[in-house]
């Protein structure tokens, strides 16, 4: 059982505000509905686009004073994020944002490969025609996001394509685990290649393959070839294992670091 520590003796201050805001970081009225649903989705959004970087500390104060609401909320809070990997939590010295771990990076691809192919197989005998139009209508905004090489968008409307797939497929149990996959695979991106600009134009065939792999997609689970459509998941994991692993042995990964 975790043990989150109260940390009583840390103070909001407005410089401490203040640098939250130049960081971009929201601070927040009070929340509508469930406190601590709020908290989860500022700080989740706030790690995966690395407002929040691997191994910064998070500060339970500040958290109340940003989100306005009390101790118990962002606890709760902070609990679910761990439960996702995205927090570390530590036995009375509250929490930090997980750090990526690139020994671990094997393992994830491993993982990524066997259930993408697997979830793009079940998508093309279950997907609807809705889901469908979805996913043509996010793959479109990509494309725009990449023609105007504005990554954080990328990652968004990317992000977005592949959790079409998470009810196209069919099965809660396998898209618990794919949607896990989904945010270890963001965050290592973009800690891997960056949120800035200049990667796009080092990259442009890249993303021409990673938007002609969206639609090869859509055509697979549109004519309802199975078979095609796990292979496509297949060449999409290892398109970006290529990518990733080149990005580590050529030192641009500096976003990646080992776990203490």
């Amino acid at each position: 059982m975790y043990c989150l520590g109260l940390r009583r003796n840390i103070i909001t201050t407005v410089p401490k505000i203040k640098k939250m805001k130049k960081k971009g970081l929201k601070v927040r009225g009070r929340p509508k509905g469930t406190g601590a649903q709020t908290v989860f989705k500022g700080l989740k959004e706030d790690i995966l686009q690395l407002r929040l970087p691997p191994g910064d500390n998070i500060e339970e104060p500040v958290l109340e004073k940003r989100f306005n609401v009390s101790r118990t909320p962002v606890r709760e809070a902070l609990i679910r994020l761990a439960s996702e990997g995205l927090v570390t939590l530590l036995p009375n010295r509250g929490a930090r944002v997980a750090e990526i771990d690139i020994s671990d990076v094997p393992q994830f691809f491993e993982a990524l490969d066997v259930c993408q192919r697997l979830v793009l197989r079940l998508c093309a005998v279950r997907a609807s025609d809705q889901q469908l139009a979805d996913l043509r209508k996010i793959n479109d905004h990509f494309i725009k996001a990449t023609m105007a090489r504005d990554i954080a968008k990328m990652s968004e409307t990317n992000r977005d394509f592949h959790a079409v797939m998470l009810d196209a497929c069919g099965n809660k149990y396998i898209s618990t685990i794919y949607a896990e996959l989904l945010t270890v695979g963001l965050r290592l991106s973009l800690s891997a290649f960056g949120t800035g600009l200049s990667n796009v134009s080092i990259d442009k065939g890249y993303y021409k393959d990673v938007i002609g792999q969206h639609n090869e997609m859509i055509d697979a689970i549109s004519s309802r070839n199975a078979d095609l459509a796990e292979e496509i998941g297949r060449q999409h994991t290892n398109l970006f294992r290529k990518r990733i692993i080149n990005t580590i042995e050529s030192g641009l990964g500096g976003g990646l670091i080992l776990s203490r």
